[in-house]
């Protein structure tokens, strides 16, 4: 996660960064330790950084942040550049949040999972995936390929649902 301490400074500062800009999509958690978290988000787009020293609470700061080595650092980068874009433009930069690629693939396996627990076949399950021409065409025919492909998601649904979301948070 990016981390930075944040310095006062004057309302007119070109670096200022004024958390109550960003009002509609921020969200600042206070920890015991002093530090504070910083979650914006639109409800698609989310940035999230830590604020190990200073207040993002007491008005117009200057972000001073925290870089070293090489672990990570594409991530932190990654952020920073959002953070900069979301400044300037005063919206998330979509060219900076690509489609996740499973995100198609996880969304059939919970349907397929929810299917299941409903009491439904795998063909039935295809069909509401897949349509019922295709299903008629490929079902039965030399290639099991159809079931097979409902047979993984339900598999993947599974692990999900027991514990393998949280492994598509990292």
């Amino acid at each position: 996660m990016l981390a930075a301490e944040t310095l006062p400074v004057r309302h007119g500062d070109g670096d200022a960064f004024d958390i109550r800009r960003f009002d509609s999509v921020a969200t600042v958690l206070r920890c015991p330790d002093g530090h504070e978290h910083l979650l914006l988000s639109d409800g698609v787009h989310h940035l999230q950084m830590e604020v190990t020293a200073g207040s993002l609470l007491d008005g117009p700061v200057r972000f001073r942040y925290e870089l070293s080595g090489f672990k990570h650092i594409e991530a932190k980068t990654l952020t920073l550049r959002r953070l900069m874009l979301l400044h300037r433009l005063g919206r998330f930069p979509s060219g900076l949040y690509p489609p996740e690629r499973r995100a198609r693939r996880w969304a059939m396996a919970l349907q397929a999972y929810d299917a299941v627990q409903a009491g439904a076949t795998h063909r039935e399950i295809a069909v509401a995936l897949f349509g019922e021409k295709v299903v008629k065409e490929d079902w039965c025919s030399r290639s099991d390929y159809l079931r097979l492909r409902v047979q993984r998601l339900v598999r993947t649904a599974d692990k999900l649902v027991n514990g393998g979301h949280r492994d598509l948070l990292r």
